[in-house]
């Protein structure tokens, strides 16, 4: 998945937090690199915030 590149973040935020999936197998899974990855997660980090999905904030859970 190339393309917009908010859309992609989003898409790659949700496919992260349902899977649990290594910054490696995302960036295989959308067709993109692992830098790419690493540059698109921080823009929708505050979006998803749980528990387990605490890692994208930063964070560590309580």
């Amino acid at each position: 998945m190339k393309g917009n590149p908010e859309e992609r973040a989003i898409a790659l935020g949700e496919y992260v937090a349902e899977t649990g999936s290594t910054v490696r197998s995302a960036a295989k899974q959308f067709g993109i690199s692992k830098s790419t990855v690493h540059k698109d997660i921080p823009k929708i980090a505050g979006t998803f915030y749980s528990k387990s999905t605490i890692f994208l904030l930063g964070g560590v859970p309580a």
